[in-house]
């Protein structure tokens, strides 16, 4: 058989590809338990990159129990506050915004975030699927998840203002320091 997600060739009756590392969902007529998600709920809901982020949820679900294991993400760790708001983290980019004005803090919040963006990522999608799970039909699901799911789109260019901004910014600062110790130096001259 061929794994549904990378279409590497796989053992029949396997639990996990090999080479993806993806949870396989083999019987499409199971029930799902309250706590366990599939692959196809993720896909609806995560939208964009659902591919990565289902070889990532599949190692905090190793033997069938989930657990935290370090994962790296780029974009949670360049751009922590702003991937939140992108992913639809709201609390969590408070936090981080709220964290991020504690002197000497950047740097070991990035770090960090990199490192478990895609656990508190994950956490944050299962919670969303149980609970439209409890409140919605089985019909109703995967246009639900879609809905509420997904990207802020429009962090995008918030993110490219912003950046355009600073950059003007620190010109400006920069321009003006150079210029005060220019002047600084020829008085003293």
């Amino acid at each position: 058989m061929t794994c549904p997600f990378c279409k590497e060739y796989i053992l029949d009756g396997a639990i996990k590809c090999r080479h993806c590392g993806s949870m396989l969902n083999l019987d499409p007529y199971s029930t799902t338990s309250v706590d366990t998600i599939t692959a196809d709920e993720i896909r609806a809901f995560v939208g964009t990159n659902a591919y990565y982020y289902i070889q990532n949820f599949s190692r905090f679900t190793i033997m069938g129990r989930e657990k935290f294991c370090v994962t790296w993400n780029w974009n949670c760790f360049g751009f922590t506050f702003l991937w939140m708001l992108y992913r639809k983290m709201y609390a969590l980019a408070l936090v981080t915004f709220i964290v991020f004005c504690i002197p000497g803090v950047n740097v070991l919040l990035h770090i960090g975030a990199g490192m478990i963006g895609n656990y508190l990522y994950y956490r944050h999608v299962k919670a969303k699927i149980i609970e439209i799970r409890t409140t919605q039909s089985p019909q109703n699901i995967v246009p639900v998840l879609q809905e509420t799911g997904g990207v802020n789109r429009w962090i995008v260019t918030v993110g490219i203002i912003i950046s355009i901004l600073m950059a003007i910014l620190f010109t400006v600062f920069f321009s003006a320091m150079i210029a005060a110790m220019g002047h600084f130096v020829g008085i003293t001259i």
